[in-house]
């Protein structure tokens, strides 16, 4: 299994609640029965704890890296159009092996 991760830092003109209501879930269904599972985290400061490092992410556990590159090729220009919806600035993107 792998775990695609999108993160985003704080920013000015970053949308939150469309990444985590409509960008989100539209990547998910994309991705299809591939897909897993798939998770929104919001960022939370927490006294005494580091300032966090993001301000949203998301991620997406698949079952195969394969399947998971075609339906980027496919729809990947979709997705990226999206980001202007709701972002200024391009997020980290990872990919790992879930061990």
């Amino acid at each position: 299994m792998f775990c695609a991760s999108v993160v985003y830092p704080e920013s000015d003109g970053l949308n939150v609640d469309y990444f985590a209501t409509v960008h989100a879930p539209r990547f998910a269904e994309m991705i299809g029965e591939n897909c897993v599972r798939w998770e929104v985290h919001r960022a939370v400061a927490t006294p005494g704890a580091p300032t966090p490092p993001f301000a949203v992410a998301a991620y997406f556990w698949v079952e195969s890296a394969e399947t998971f590159g075609v339906m980027l090729a496919e729809h990947g220009e979709e997705i990226y159009a999206d980001i202007a919806n709701f972002a200024t600035v391009q997020p980290t993107r990872g990919w790992a092996e879930v061990l």
